[in-house]
């Protein structure tokens, strides 16, 4: 697996290449899908430091969804201040499909976006958050 990772590189916007044991190995989105058994349509966007900006999604919904009436967008958003059933979402969210290193307290925009899809049953592109997230670690 690490050395999966240590050789990924991007070739198109839709699919990404890695080297293990002497092996080229292509992943793209119909192999991803394929792989995860899921279907590969829904929202497809995506915003790495801000709130997505999307037909349909409005963030204050999201918040006083997420959080509660009390909540305000502008403030950061804590795990812990979520209610019990979306923490275990959430970290469903922050460890299989949006992963990340350190803490699991704060709330993401993105993840906060994602949950919001999840809740409601709106679909979402589960496939390309995985391929724009795992390009955003790469580039950093």
């Amino acid at each position: 697996m690490k050395e999966f990772y240590a050789n990924f590189g991007f070739n198109t916007s839709f699919s990404l290449s890695t080297r293990v044991n002497d092996r080229n190995i292509l992943m793209n989105y119909p192999t991803l899908t394929s792989i995860l058994n899921i279907p590969c349509d829904g929202s497809i966007a995506w915003s790495n430091r801000s709130w997505v900006e999307e037909d349909g999604f409005n963030k204050e919904d999201c918040v006083d969804l997420l959080f509660g009436e009390n909540a305000h967008v502008v403030e950061k958003m804590y795990s812990r201040n979520l209610r019990l059933d979306y923490k275990f979402l959430h970290r469903a969210v922050s460890t299989h499909i949006l992963p990340k290193a350190g803490g699991f307290d704060e709330v993401t925009h993105m993840e906060a976006f994602t949950m919001f899809h999840i809740i409601t049953g709106r679909r979402i592109n589960i496939p390309l958050l995985i391929f724009n997230h795992m390009k955003t670690m790469k580039a950093r």
